[in-house]
């Protein structure tokens, strides 16, 4: 397993794109997390709530960051 923080890994945080009035959100307000190599997504929680993290992207079968996990995920569920 990889770490999300390793230089070799590749994730980005896309914001809205949309106004308050569609999603709640501001314009440039993170929405989603995102892998950059297969572009699978996840909606990034609001500021209130911090459940989602780099663990609960569904990620295609051939990418090759479905091994990266956080440390959280690694010193829980792993060891």
């Amino acid at each position: 397993m990889r770490s999300f923080a390793a230089a070799e890994t590749h994730f980005c945080i896309v914001p809205s794109g949309s106004p308050p009035s569609v999603d709640g959100l501001a314009i440039s307000e993170p929405k989603y997390l995102e892998c950059d190599e297969c572009g699978a997504r996840v909606r990034i929680d609001p500021a209130d709530q911090t459940q989602t993290t780099i663990d609960n992207l569904p990620h295609d079968r051939g990418c090759s960051q479905r091994d990266v996990t956080s440390r959280y995920f690694a010193e829980t569920f792993v060891r």
